[in-house]
């Protein structure tokens, strides 16, 4: 018995993923949106309470950063994806409004950045994630679509749980360049990525800097671009907003996204675009819970 939500495919074993437009390049930004109790550690191994240094690190995403992040897509004219934890919404409706003024998409993010559900039985996660909804519901247009665990954390009842929710995809898994069906009937994974995301990359390589973090990025999207010459390819570009959302860091974002925006066959999009690209094009995968 595996645990691994999905079976085993390749990418040369599928047949040819298209886009709309004749666009080759899916590319979506997951603008993290955190929230960290003060009450908890902020590590999950344990640590001072409070942590002015830890916590006020990631304060700034929501207090500051977030708010120059935005005028940063408004200028090149990207959609963003709000990755969002529920707390967010009572902590900072302020961001709530202004990315919904934007028409961002948003997926669910847990309540906090502060609880992972690893080890939750299956009740208690069906009431954890049942008042994470409920605070979503009443802050947002819709219910989100789409799901990234905590620190990327589920546990083997959670795209069940998603699904009986009404969601339909998943980030937390990391293996592919393109969307693909779980075992999970209905419920989709759709591309995220650990290696430009700005959290591992500043946080494991303390030396990187912005010109570093422009290079790689512009390394993966023009090896995806080429990629995507014999088959559709998807590139997420992960954000957090106390991360990229540094003001030393924010020019080589807006240069790295100007590039994007200007290349040509590339679909400038959300992840919730993504995913019902896919479920419309692709209905007999999406219903079977099976790679075709």
């Amino acid at each position: 018995m595996t645990l691994l939500p999905y079976s085993n495919s390749t990418i040369a074993s599928r047949p040819p993923l298209s886009f709309p437009n004749g666009a080759r390049l899916a590319f979506y930004v997951g603008l993290n949106i955190e929230h960290f109790r003060p009450d908890l550690p902020l590590l999950q191994s344990g640590g001072p309470v409070p942590d002015p240094l830890s916590h006020g690190w990631r304060e700034y995403g929501n207090r500051v950063g977030v708010w120059r992040l935005m005028d940063i897509f408004d200028e090149v004219g990207i959609r963003a994806t709000g990755i969002l934890n529920s707390d967010v919404c009572t902590e900072f409706p302020e961001i709530i409004e202004a990315g919904v003024a934007r028409n961002w998409a948003w997926v669910a993010h847990g309540q906090t950045n502060s609880i992972f559900q690893t080890g939750m039985g299956p009740k208690d996660e069906q009431q954890y994630l049942k008042e994470m909804f409920a605070t979503l519901d009443a802050s947002l247009p819709a219910r989100p679509k789409g799901w990234l665990g905590p620190g990327l954390t589920e546990t083997a009842a959670t795209p069940q749980l998603l699904a009986d929710a009404g969601l339909n995809y998943i980030l937390d898994w990391c293996c592919d360049d393109q969307p693909f069906p779980t075992n999970t009937p209905g419920m989709l994974s759709v591309p995220y990525s650990l290696d430009v995301n700005d959290f591992l990359m500043f946080t494991t390589n303390p030396g990187l800097s912005g010109p570093d973090f422009e290079r790689v990025v512009l390394d993966q999207f023009e090896q995806l671009l080429e990629d995507s010459a014999s088959a559709g390819r998807v590139m997420a570009l992960p954000l957090h907003t106390f991360i990229i959302g540094q003001p030393y860091r924010a020019k080589y974002l807006k240069r790295v996204l100007k590039t994007i925006a200007a290349t040509k066959d590339v679909w400038l999009c959300t992840s919730d675009d993504i995913a019902d690209h896919y479920l419309a094009t692709h209905p007999g995968d999406a219903k079977s819970g099976q790679d075709n």
